[in-house]
């Protein structure tokens, strides 16, 4: 008979021959009383396995796949080659893949089973949704399998963040967590992680969970340029996501021509010109009466800090002893402080972070606020009197801020 010349060639070396001899025989006679069973012939494949002649398959291959990848990461196929309750070993079993949807099948790997009838492969990266199919076929195409196939669908997170914000203002980031790059994910657990540069440690990590769009969103004010971490760990048979990075940039504090900076940090945040008024400095608020790490003041130029704490400014006022702008070799003083940054004989650099607004009555005050002033060349530590220099101060205010908002 035609199929005891095809069998035993397609399965001879087979450590068990003998066994595998009587399984054959059994599915002969099955085959000569039954109907023929038409060989899966894939629309539109380009593969060896459309090329097969229509005959009954009498081996079959099962294929094992995650149904998740983390995208652009490699994954690997496993493939099982049996005939009836029998594994086949020894055996070339042929993969292919094409994008989830498509007609096209492309091969790109063999591999032989096993003593188990086991063949496994890795793909190259998964970057989109794919689907993966693996047959046998043997003895110059008369005997084969059909084609086992398996949809792999990726998982990956995609950042946003603004490029560049002003020093400590409240910002979004965000990561989007995406099913083949369209559909999110919702009710996801999202870490995020913050780094001051590439070459740092992160932080531990924060913990964030998506929207029913797949949004997980952080807001956060920066003092200086911070790198982003957000990566989806995995759960729920989902693979995990990449690590996205993203850079918030905070922009250096902007001096007027002078090149005196304006004492907030982020000079957006100090209420209008209009409601400052003139002492021995100038008085200014923060919008909401923001203090403490909400309101944080720079230095207005190059300097070195001299003393800390002035009676009636309270116990951390700093003095600068100014070595660039037009107050060099003046003292500047900030009254009315809560936290210090800095150390006395610290040299800082014009934008550096110096204090922090104080929050209540810190000295003879009502309410957070600076009071900022200058004194005389070659005067003491502090303070010059009222009205004294509270002209030139309000002056360099007033062209700074300008600067800083432009």
């Amino acid at each position: 008979m035609r199929f005891h010349r095809v069998f035993p060639a397609a399965l001879s070396g087979h450590p068990s021959s003998r066994l595998h001899l009587a399984a054959v025989g059994s599915v002969c006679a099955l085959a000569a009383v039954a109907a023929p069973i038409t060989v899966l012939v894939t629309a539109g494949s380009a593969s060896a396995a459309d090329t097969a002649p229509s005959v009954p398959a009498v081996s079959r291959v099962t294929l094992t796949a995650p149904a998740t990848v983390t995208k652009n990461q490699r994954t690997r196929l496993t493939a099982r080659l049996t005939v009836g309750p029998l594994s086949l070993a020894g055996r070339s079993v042929r993969f292919e893949a094409r994008p989830l949807g498509g007609t096209t099948w492309t091969p790109f790997a063999t591999a032989t089973t096993d003593g188990n009838g086991v063949a496994s492969v890795a793909t190259s990266g998964v970057t989109r949704p794919s689907e993966f199919g693996a047959y046998y076929s043997d003895a110059a195409g008369a005997v084969r399998s059909d084609v086992a196939t398996a949809a792999v669908h990726t998982i990956d997170m995609a950042p946003t963040a603004p490029a560049a914000v002003p020093v400590n203002t409240q910002v979004t980031i965000a990561g989007h967590l995406l099913k083949d790059g369209t559909r999110g994910i919702a009710s996801q657990p999202v870490k995020v992680w913050l780094r001051a540069s590439p070459t740092s440690a992160w932080s531990a990590p924060l913990s964030l969970r998506t929207n029913r769009y797949g949004v997980a969103a952080l807001a956060k004010r920066f003092t200086r340029t911070t790198q982003v971490g957000i990566r989806f760990p995995g759960a729920n048979g989902l693979a995990p996501s990449p690590l996205a990075i993203t850079t918030v940039t905070v922009k250096a504090a902007t001096a007027s021509p002078s090149g005196f900076v304006f004492p907030f940090a982020n000079p957006r945040q100090v209420e209008s010109s209009g409601s400052w008024t003139e002492d021995q400095g100038i008085d200014m608020f923060a919008r909401g009466n923001a203090c403490g790490s909400a309101a944080i003041l720079v230095a207005v130029g190059d300097g070195v800090v001299i003393q800390e704490g002035i009676s009636g400014f309270g116990p951390t006022a700093p003095v600068l002893r100014m070595t660039s702008g037009p107050f060099k070799g003046r003292n500047v003083y900030y009254g009315h402080t809560g936290h210090v940054y800095v150390p006395v004989g610290a040299h800082v650099r014009a934008g550096q972070r110096l204090a922090q607004i104080g929050c209540g009555s810190v000295g003879y005050s009502s309410g957070p606020h600076l009071e900022i002033g200058v004194g005389e060349p070659g005067g003491p530590p502090c303070c010059p009197g009222m009205h004294q220099t509270s002209g030139l101060m309000l002056r360099a205010l007033l062209a700074s801020l300008r600067a800083a908002l432009s």
